[in-house]
């Protein structure tokens, strides 16, 4: 029974937020109605597990093979990265965004040969954003968020609202009625691409929240990871990107592509924040990246 009313609580707080949130003029109140209801019953654990295939396609040995991953970002507004396990000799770095990068080195790896390596993680997951300063500049236009074109500052001009909950609101409601879910996209394509078409996958959506937010004083960003309500092995299709936007002294969610404003943010497990510069060992790449010849599958 206990069970159930705490599930019914949290049902009627969504309902409430559902409720305030029109026309955005009352989001701190939704803020501090989930304030109230306690951090304890906000928190939770969440167990991650991957398993990646190595093998070699050579009948020749291959030497200084180096194998790049992002891990879960160590903290967030609503995540901390509690421990992490991995079955082989391995390092960790982290980068000044502050990136968890797993490196797996195989100085000789046989011909022909299979290796599986698994990756356990737990994590600390909130529903509750904490207050996080901002660090970082996440208002300049950059590749794909092409914040200072005139089309996106015309129309960003048009969301604007009497303060930055309002605009959040205007613009998050605005791409989640306006862009059309084109189903997944190997490549990225951007910001402007999905005003001019009107369509992309959740990367484009992403791109688009984060480049109006942008270009109204918002300071946004895009995240990749997984959306997760339950312990799992997440697949490679499952990988997901959301926006997040800064007000109120905190990152808060903002997915227009699933249609989740500010909740479930304890479901969203963030791997990588997106920058066009190159500012890691995995350079470009969304999740993971091979130096040398080996073959992967996750």
């Amino acid at each position: 029974m206990k069970g159930d009313l705490v599930s019914w609580s949290r049902r009627n707080w969504l309902r409430r937020c559902a409720a305030l949130v029109v026309a955005g003029a009352v989001i701190p109140e939704a803020l501090a109605t989930r304030d109230a209801m306690g951090t304890k019953e906000l928190e939770k654990e969440r167990r991650l597990r991957f398993a990646i295939t190595f093998s070699n396609p050579m009948s020749r040995v291959l030497t200084k093979q180096k194998f790049w991953m992002y891990m879960p970002v160590r903290e967030t507004a609503t995540q901390r990265l509690l421990d992490l396990q991995v079955s082989t000799n391995h390092q960790m770095h982290e980068d000044s965004f502050g990136h968890a990068l797993l490196e797996i080195p195989f100085d000789d790896f046989p011909p022909l040969a299979q290796k599986v390596v698994t990756i356990s993680l737990l994590l600390k997951v909130s529903a509750k954003s904490r207050s996080v300063s901002l660090s970082g500049n996440w208002l300049s236009a950059e590749r794909y968020i092409e914040s200072d074109d005139p089309r996106i500052k015309a129309l960003a001009g048009e969301l604007r609202r009497r303060n930055e909950w309002e605009t959040a609101r205007a613009i998050y409601d605005w791409v989640a009625g306006n862009l059309s879910y084109a189903g997944y996209l190997a490549d990225d394509y951007g910001a402007l691409y999905a005003l001019i078409e009107r369509k992309g996958d959740c990367t484009e959506y992403a791109y688009m929240l984060v480049a109006l937010a942008r270009a109204c004083g918002i300071p946004a960003r895009m995240a990749g990871g997984y959306v997760v309500d339950r312990d799992t092995m997440p697949r490679a299709e499952d990988y997901h990107n959301w926006a997040e936007l800064h007000v109120d002294g905190s990152w808060h969610l903002m997915d227009a592509q699933k249609k989740n404003w500010l909740a479930p943010a304890e479901q969203y497990i963030a791997f990588r924040y997106y920058r066009a510069d190159a500012h890691n060992q995995l350079e470009s790449a969304h999740r993971f990246r091979m130096d040398g010849e080996l073959n992967i599958r996750i």
